[in-house]
C-alpha cells in the first residue's frame, strides 16, 4: 500500500512472499490491519514504513524467517509499537516478535 492508501485489510492469508506478507508505505497510508495470517515469508509478516500509520490487531504473523512485525520509530500503530504483541499473535518467528528500526530493508541488501 502506498500513500493515500485507506483500506480495509482483514482475514488474508499472505504466505512465502519474497519479502513480507503486507507492507504498507509512506505518509498517508493508513490501512487498517485485521485478522490476517502472514506465514512463511521471507521477512517479516507486517512492514510499516516511511511514515504510513496502521490499526493492527487480531493479526497472526508466524513462521516468517525474521520478524513477526518490523516498522520505523516514525510510523504510528494503533495499539502503540510496545503493546501489538498483546492484540496479535507474533510467535514463532527466529528474531523476534516486533522490531523497531531505521532501517527495515538492511536484511534485502543494496
Amino acid at each position: 500500500m502506498f500513500s493515500g492508501a485507506h483500506p480495509y485489510i482483514d482475514r488474508n492469508d499472505c504466505h512465502t512472499n519474497h519479502h513480507f506478507g503486507i507492507a504498507a508505505r509512506d505518509q498517508g497510508a493508513r490501512p487498517d490491519l485485521a485478522r490476517n495470517l502472514c506465514r512463511e515469508n521471507m521477512l517479516s509478516g507486517i512492514l510499516l514504513f516511511h511514515h504510513a500509520e496502521a490499526m493492527v490487531i487480531e493479526n497472526t504473523c508466524c513462521d516468517n524467517q525474521q520478524w513477526g512485525f518490523m516498522t520505523i520509530p516514525e510510523c504510528r500503530t494503533s495499539p502503540n509499537h510496545d503493546e501489538l504483541v498483546f492484540v496479535n499473535t507474533f510467535t514463532q518467528n527466529p528474531n523476534g516478535p516486533v522490531k523497531v528500526t531505521e532501517e527495515p530493508l538492511a536484511e534485502i541488501g543494496p
